[in-house]
């Protein structure tokens, strides 16, 4: 599945509303104005090279599902509905990036999962989460939703996939954020 194009799908009215593209291929949509500052609706991150992910995969000492291997070679995570939901990637600083590409940088996998909102069991890969809930991969690759402080379940999710298009859909609640 390419995540990116599936992700832009559920974007396509706020892609109306306006869209930009940075040198480093990152999405910025729906640029709104709060308190005299900018803020951008959704951010899809540029994609990770397989070289990328493998030594981000390697500094979190934990094996990736091949799904998340293949979500990062098309965006390095993703910050969607007003931070509503979010997947952790690889924050990257280079010299030559513009200010934007300094500045729209994904939450850092590596940091999040040093310190996590909740105690998450080894068995457990934490990648991204809302601010009510954290998402995790289980051993046997399905996802589980937590409760961000009590680490409670809340769902279990077959796949990476179908917990992607079901999240998706229900963010969907997240309209009266416009």
């Amino acid at each position: 599945m390419n995540y990116r194009e599936e992700i832009l799908k559920f974007m396509d009215e706020d892609i109306k509303q306006g869209f930009k593209t940075l040198k480093n291929k990152t999405i910025l949509i729906n640029r709104h104005s709060e308190n005299g500052v900018e803020n951008w609706k959704h951010i899809i991150y540029h994609r990770m090279e397989k070289k990328e992910i493998d030594l981000l995969e390697k500094q979190v000492n934990k094996p990736f599902s091949k799904e998340y291997k293949e979500f990062l070679s098309h965006c390095n995570g993703c910050f969607l509905f007003n931070g509503n939901f979010y997947i952790y990637g690889k924050a990257f600083l280079e010299k030559g990036m513009s200010r934007e590409e300094m500045l729209y940088q994904p939450y850092d996998l590596v940091e999040e999962r040093e310190d996590p909102p909740c105690k998450v069991s080894d068995e457990l890969f934490y990648f991204g989460g809302t601010p009510e809930s954290i998402f995790a991969y289980t051993n046997n690759a399905s996802i589980v939703e937590l409760k961000r402080r009590s680490g409670k379940l809340i769902s279990t999710y077959d796949s990476f996939d179908d917990w992607l298009i079901n999240k998706l859909h229900s963010t969907e609640m997240f309209s009266y954020l416009d």
